[in-house]
């Protein structure tokens, strides 16, 4: 027997496993989503929707203002990186004085971009029914939800800076505020139609991905926006950030597709999801286009 022969065999012995069933569904389910894709939508989305909303809350912060501070403790960069960007981003404009009220409101308008392309993530994995154009106003708070996140993320970081202790709270309460997000922002898009202990897990599985993420990030994402910033000045700093961006959305998209597959699973974890009282299912319907 070859060794493609033995590997097919061990592959149907795994496939009679609830372990191998719950592997192939979020393969095939991630192929169905394209999920790079849809990852490189939500990080464009952001890009135009959610930083100028970050811009403009940097310039009211009452400690260390300026967007290139906010960025650096929202992501837990270095010094060296924060010098990099503080050179290349203004931090002594005023909100009102340099955008302006009416560029503010349609930066918070043109936000929900941002919204409406997570919605559809969210749709298409959860295969639920779309919510009426009258609930718009949910677009508008799932981008204030996001951009208060990760104001609170990088107020704890600025805060709690220094030994390991304290960043190891700043760590758990950053996960904390990602669980919280990532279990209101669908429980509020999809209007309550999944479960929330399964959008607990989710949310849950998401926030540690991007604990991990950050902490990978912590060593790479300094490297590529010095490097960017030495060579291309400010695009650099474009290019590295929006990389970062599409790594973060694509954690997001694929802990949803995995959060789902587990929730239908057959198997222990299925029935830790869905809980003492769920049934085979996750109550939701099997996942269709948008």
């Amino acid at each position: 027997m070859g060794v493609r022969e033995r590997g097919l065999r061990t592959w149907e012995s795994v496939r009679d496993t609830w372990g191998g069933r719950l592997v192939e569904r979020i393969a095939l389910d991630l192929a169905r989503l394209e999920v790079f894709d849809r990852a490189m939508t939500l990080a464009a989305q952001a890009f135009t929707s959610i930083v100028p909303l970050m811009l403009v809350a940097a310039t009211v912060r009452p400690r260390q203002p300026g967007f290139g501070s906010l960025v650096a403790d929202s992501l837990g960069l270095s010094d060296q990186t924060r010098a990099a960007l503080a050179g290349s981003v203004p931090t002594d404009a005023t909100a009102i004085g340099s955008i302006g009220a009416f560029s503010i409101l349609v930066a918070l308008l043109s936000a929900t971009s941002f919204s409406r392309a997570l919605e559809r993530v969210y749709l298409r994995t959860w295969g639920v029914h779309k919510a009426s154009v009258r609930t718009a106003w949910r677009w508008l708070a799932t981008v204030l939800a996001v951009v208060l996140a990760v104001l609170a993320i990088a107020f704890t970081r600025s805060t709690l800076e220094g030994d390991v202790w304290r960043g190891t709270v700043a760590a758990i309460l950053a996960v904390a505020v990602w669980t919280a997000l990532w279990t209101f922002v669908p429980w509020m898009l999809l209007q309550r139609q999944v479960p929330v202990r399964i959008l607990v897990f989710t949310a849950a599985l998401t926030a540690i991905c991007l604990g991990v993420l950050n902490l990978a990030g912590s060593i790479y994402l300094p490297l590529a926006m010095e490097a960017g910033a030495r060579q291309f000045g400010v695009l650099g700093l474009v290019f590295a950030y929006i990389g970062w961006l599409f790594a973060i959305a694509l954690v997001i998209v694929a802990t949803t597709v995995i959060g789902r597959a587990c929730a239908e699973s057959d198997g222990p974890i299925g029935r830790v999801v869905r809980g003492a009282s769920g049934s085979g299912g996750s109550g939701v319907t099997p996942a269709s286009g948008d």
